[in-house]
């Protein structure tokens, strides 16, 4: 509330008259000039500078309740004293934070939205049944999703699914569809599947492992990897029909694989309690593994790269690291979400999703259009997302999770 005191001004009036003094109650902060009076005057304090941005930008800024016909980022002056900022943005919560201006102060504000569950275009199909560990697709209508007890499904229109029986009981941890007629999917046990009929039947592959292997990746019909718990990874030259062992330098378990091109791969992993996370590097196939510095203890989900220079992972408790020398080595963006990060995917050389969650909790969708740099929260599913896709030069993505799970936009 604004304090106010009482200001005693000498005023000389019109010839004759006797001078007065006039009490007058001022508002502190306001300038008090009697126009024709040769008194002193009361000066205003000076405003102070308000800096407003939010992620996603373009949100409606109230000051005090008033709409301000602002939208953010923007600059305001606002007088000394308490205040209450309020955003407001279509298929987001209301955002309301309180804060104090100093007399010619500065004030930054920046405020990530939180996202309204569904509203921004992720939609959910009926859940499939069992919970979806994978999901990739080679356009915008071919895709396949794998999950629980050897399950597969596939889309073609990139809304619909059905299912695929791949005619095994073993999870399904990784699937990879580069092309529009052929995927490969790995599980537990060693086991790797294909398909060369858009994912319509499945046959089964010699790894020449008994190991659970967790993500694979082809860069063509050709070339691929797979990687594993105990630091295993297999690579082929000849579409998966034979796997040789690479040796990786590590024993920790490996959760994610990525290939740019036949040359330049990366492997991360690290989430067997007390393991530590890790981070594997190769320009040359894998015919040599290097094993980089990391950033924190915790455990490393998914590793993606849109260069040969930059790259990113995610992990547990919202974790994203950055790397900007080909994965040489690695700096810590922040931690994004409360939850888990377990699944990247991008669309183009700036823009990134990241999926999420926990077992028995809600997940989370997050997007960043600046490389990974900064994050916002995009959207929220009322369970655990493990997967998300996309294809290259569009917005669109899929995400899979917990209970047969599958949103997409």
């Amino acid at each position: 509330m604004k304090s106010k005191r009482r200001v005693r001004i000498p005023c000389s009036l019109s010839a004759g008259l006797p001078a007065i003094l006039l009490i007058c109650v001022l508002s502190a902060g306001l300038t008090a000039l009697l126009a024709g009076c040769g008194g002193e005057s009361v000066t205003r304090p000076a405003n102070g500078t308000l800096s407003v941005e939010s992620l996603p930008g373009r949100a409606q800024i109230y000051l005090d309740s008033q709409n301000t016909s602002m939208l953010t980022p923007d600059t305001l002056y606002v007088h000394p004293g308490d205040h209450r900022l309020t955003l407001t943005l279509d298929g987001y919560r209301d955002s309301t934070l309180s804060f104090y201006m100093t007399e010619a102060g500065t004030v930054d504000l920046s405020v990530r939205l939180q996202a309204l569950p569904g509203t921004l275009g992720w939609l959910q199909v009926p859940e499939v049944g069992a919970s979806v560990f994978a999901v990739s697709f080679a356009s915008l209508v071919y895709g396949c999703a794998v999950g629980e007890n050897g399950v597969v499904y596939r889309t073609t229109d990139g809304a619909t699914w059905q299912g695929s029986p791949s005619g095994f009981s073993e999870d399904l941890l990784g699937v990879t569809f580069p092309t529009q007629w052929r995927a490969w999917a790995c599980g537990e046990h060693g086991r790797i599947i294909w398909s060369n009929d858009y994912g319509a039947t499945w046959d089964s592959l010699p790894s020449g492992t008994t190991a659970n292997l967790r993500d694979i990746c082809f860069v063509d019909i050709m070339n691929g990897w797979a990687v594993g718990d105990s630091g295993k990874i297999l690579g082929t030259s000849d579409g998966g029909l034979s796997w040789t062992p690479q040796v990786s330098g590590t024993t920790k378990a490996l959760s994610a694989v990525f290939f740019l091109n036949t040359s330049h791969g990366w492997a991360v992993g690290g989430f067997v309690p007390g393991e530590g996370q890790v981070i594997l590097q190769t320009s040359n196939g894998g015919q040599t593994w290097s094993v980089r510095p990391t950033v924190s203890n915790s455990c490393l989900r998914d590793v993606l790269f849109l260069s040969t220079t930059l790259g990113l992972c995610v992990g547990d408790d919202g974790l994203v690291i950055r790397s900007t020398d080909g994965g040489l080595s690695w700096s810590s963006i922040g931690n994004f979400s409360p939850v888990a990060l377990r699944s990247l995917a991008s669309w183009s050389s700036v823009d990134v999703w990241a999926a999420g969650g926990e077992y028995g909790g809600w997940g989370t969708i997050l997007r960043s259009s600046d490389a990974g740099l900064t994050w916002y929260t995009f959207d929220q599913t009322s369970q655990a997302l493990f997967a998300v896709d996309a294809v290259e030069a569009s917005p669109n993505g899929w995400a899979g999770g917990e209970g047969g799970l599958l949103v997409y936009r």
